[in-house]
């Protein structure tokens, strides 16, 4: 083989390397903004089983691993561990799976806003930097909700919340703003 073509084979290998590098940086980091997305809305605004997003992340990853897996192998050769790749595969792609599911549940919705008023259980006071909570109960579930608009002393004068809620597009309901009430 001549030194020409030999030189034209690694200028070959390196730009694939170069765009498969390019595309894990770009899916690492959509990943990251994803987590992040996905933890704030489950936590303050979706009302959903955490088993259920785990399903999304185990369907993401049944989805997507065998698509990449015979290029990633080929890629790594010897070096190719399974398991490290279905884990990376199941974090990576499952997380935006889920941000996508929050996505389309809050922006896709037309449905009409509702206001559902619910006793308070339990009265959480904030703790260093995080918000006061209370907890609800919302179409059977039990929620905690942080509250920001009130300190704590206000919020153990109340007795009630009232909830202004909105389903979503996948029927998963939003909260969209909460206000504290001393009776129903």
């Amino acid at each position: 083989m001549s030194r020409r073509i030999k030189k034209r084979i690694v200028e070959k290998t390196s730009k694939k390397d170069t765009i498969a590098f390019i595309i894990k940086v770009i899916s690492i980091i959509l990943c990251l903004i994803s987590f992040i997305y996905v933890i704030r809305h489950y936590h303050n605004f979706v009302i959903v089983k955490f088993e259920f997003l785990l399903y999304i992340y185990l369907i993401a990853g049944l989805i997507f691993g065998p698509l990449f897996y015979k290029y990633q192998k080929n890629y790594e050769g010897k070096n190719f561990k399974s398991v490290n790749y279905f884990a990376s595969i199941l974090i990576v792609y499952g997380t935006i799976a889920c941000a996508s599911f929050f996505l389309a549940n809050e922006y896709l919705s037309t449905n009409t806003e509702y206001v559902v008023v619910s006793p308070i259980f339990e009265k959480h006071e904030s703790y260093k930097r995080s918000p006061n909570s209370i907890v609800v109960q919302i179409e059977g579930t039990k929620k905690e909700i942080n509250i920001h608009n009130y300190d704590f002393k206000e919020i153990s004068m109340y007795n009630f919340a009232e909830i202004k809620i909105k389903k979503g597009y996948w029927n998963f309901p939003i909260i969209l703003e909460t206000k504290l009430s001393i009776s129903k």
